[in-house]
């Protein structure tokens, strides 16, 4: 069963089409790709899929529920949660105290003013174990925006994580980063994200065969080709619409 559904999607600025009546569904437990040129759509899918955007037309359910016209956090609260090309992490406060925002919400906290977070043992107990899992328990007490660019990564992943979310969406983890560190972050994704769904959009094909069980590859708006690694490596459509001479090399 699909946990997340695409039916007919469009999205349209003025006259401009960016996507052009994607279908796809996504299942519960699978890591998924999403692959492309530049200016396929794959960013503006994601806009769409968490809220940013509101569809031209079409359809877009999670677990049987409509998305439309709920607005980021909303779709937040049901168990979605996303990652963006630029981190998106508060730098002024430490790592320990961004993944304590995350859990706020889902652990049952409110605004209140006479309630100091600091006190709370359960919480703060939480929070480590998340930092733990990301490998960052070393750095908790540092302001975020000074930790290395992957350790922000993979900040923002326990972020997801903590919030409880079912399906991570994440646009391209690994840019920026060298070889080892990409290393790495494959190895935190795979193990974060297990008995969870991923999808993610990624340019490194090396890291998109290494975590995929489906790919599809989406170009001008409109899906091309959907299956398994081997599928894709294999389809001809799609190594002349993309992949080309990298797909060999991958």
């Amino acid at each position: 069963m699909s946990i997340l559904s695409l039916r007919g999607l469009r999205k349209n600025f003025g006259a401009t089409e960016i996507i052009r009546g994607v279908n796809l569904g996504i299942e519960a437990g699978e890591k998924h790709a999403i692959i492309g040129p530049n200016g396929a759509g794959k960013s503006t899918l994601f806009h769409l899929i968490s809220g940013k955007y509101a569809p031209s037309a079409g359809a877009i359910e999670f677990k049987g529920q409509s998305l439309a016209n709920l607005p980021p956090h909303r779709i937040n609260r049901l168990g979605i949660a996303r990652s963006f090309q630029v981190t998106n992490i508060f730098p002024r406060l430490s790592v320990f105290e961004n993944i304590r925002c995350a859990l706020l919400w889902p652990s049952g906290y409110r605004y209140s003013f006479w309630r100091p977070i600091e006190r709370e043992a359960k919480l703060n107990g939480e929070t480590e174990q998340v930092l733990e899992k990301i490998g960052l328990a070393g750095r908790a007490k540092i302001p975020a925006g000074e930790i290395a660019y992957s350790e922000q990564r993979a900040l923002e992943l326990g972020m997801a994580i903590a919030g409880g979310a079912e399906l991570i969406l994440l646009d391209e983890p690994v840019a920026g980063m060298s070889h080892s560190e990409a290393d790495n972050a494959v190895d935190l994704i795979r193990r974060v994200t297990e008995g969870k769904t991923l999808v993610m959009v990624e340019h490194d094909m090396n890291i998109v065969f290494e975590l995929a069980d489906r790919i599809s590859v989406l170009v001008y708006g409109e899906v091309i080709a959907s299956g398994a690694p081997a599928e894709i490596r294999a389809n001809a459509q799609v190594r002349e619409a993309y992949l080309g001479e990298a797909l060999s090399d991958a």
